[in-house]
């Protein structure tokens, strides 16, 4: 059982505007309405994996009803607090290159009542194989919100993982998630310093697992990925596809990840599995996510290498 939070939910509007043009009207040939936000991403795709998920969080408004509903109808299973506020609408703008313009909506502000509620709701649910907390915080949620549950889920045995910028992803590493997933840029801020080079972010996993986290995956785009463990460092790489769409591709790639993981498959074969949902994603318009046919055309095709012991990669 994977169990996703998702403090601040979107609608994602995707428009495909084939010509785009600045200061003038733009005609959209397709629009796309898709529950947005990325532990919501994350349970959306592991359902289609045929893995149990609950997603969690926040849901306000009409806009918050349709996000429940679209969810709903892909079965995906929730358990969201419902606030007075309307969840937030981003719109996303694609030109027929693939090129978008993304604009992120800030969330509506919630209650001490509404923070202990989902509180509850977190620890009431049986412990699932992973506690997944992604993204940014709304208004009215406490700056010690994610340390306090890693704490918490680590006291009872429950294996979190953090996706998360900033602020968010410095806690839930001091905390000691037991996996982190940022990309490139992520973890650069989170050391605070350029990684240009495959070894620049092999050392920069390295040090995020000395500041507290158990577990490293970094998703490097058109790159692959790596992960990095105490048992292990290993690199994935994607084949070349057509990409239509980054966006969901960091969230299917976790998704992957993941169930694979609480399914006992080893690290490697969890991390190409990763790779090819990530990858599958990106072969889609719009916010479309990876379908299962789509990831098993790519799996054969990603390649594995494993690295090495972390202690002797400088990791």
């Amino acid at each position: 059982m994977l169990h996703t939070l998702t403090l601040n939910p979107t609608l994602d509007l995707t428009y495909l505007v084939p010509d785009f043009r600045h200061d003038d009207t733009n005609r959209a040939s397709a629009v796309y309405r898709a529950p947005g936000g990325k532990g919501i991403n994350v349970s959306r795709v592991a359902k289609r994996l045929g893995h149990p998920t609950v997603a969690l969080g926040f849901l306000g408004g009409h806009t918050g009803l349709e996000v429940a509903e679209l969810l709903e109808a892909e079965g995906v299973r929730t358990w969201f607090v419902p606030i007075p506020g309307p969840t937030r609408t981003n719109p996303i703008v694609q030109d027929a290159s693939g090129a978008q313009l993304r604009v992120s909506s800030p969330g509506p502000a919630v209650t001490p009542a509404h923070v202990r509620a989902l509180w509850n709701s977190i620890f009431t649910l049986r412990a699932p194989d992973w506690l997944l907390a992604s993204g940014s915080r709304p208004a009215g949620v406490p700056e010690d919100f994610y340390p306090d549950m890693i704490r918490r889920a680590r006291s009872e045995g429950i294996p979190t993982v953090v996706d998360a910028d900033g602020e968010e992803l410095r806690q839930g590493v001091a905390a000691g998630a037991d996996l982190i997933k940022p990309n490139r840029y992520e973890l650069e801020r989170l050391v605070g310093r350029a990684l240009p080079t495959l070894d620049d972010v092999i050392e920069g996993c390295g040090e995020a697992r000395r500041l507290g986290a158990g577990g490293v995956a970094v998703s490097l785009g058109a790159e692959g990925a790596l992960l990095v463990r105490a048992d292990g460092v290993w690199r994935a790489v994607p084949p070349q596809v057509p990409v239509r769409s980054a966006v969901g591709a960091g969230d299917s790639f976790l998704a992957g990840l993941c169930t694979r993981l609480a399914e006992g498959h080893e690290p490697e074969d969890a991390l190409r599995f990763a790779v090819a949902c990530g990858t599958a994603t990106a072969m889609t318009e719009g916010t479309t996510l990876c379908h299962p046919d789509d990831i098993g055309e790519v799996l054969w095709r990603v390649e594995v290498e494993a690295l090495g012991l972390p202690a002797k990669l400088g990791a």
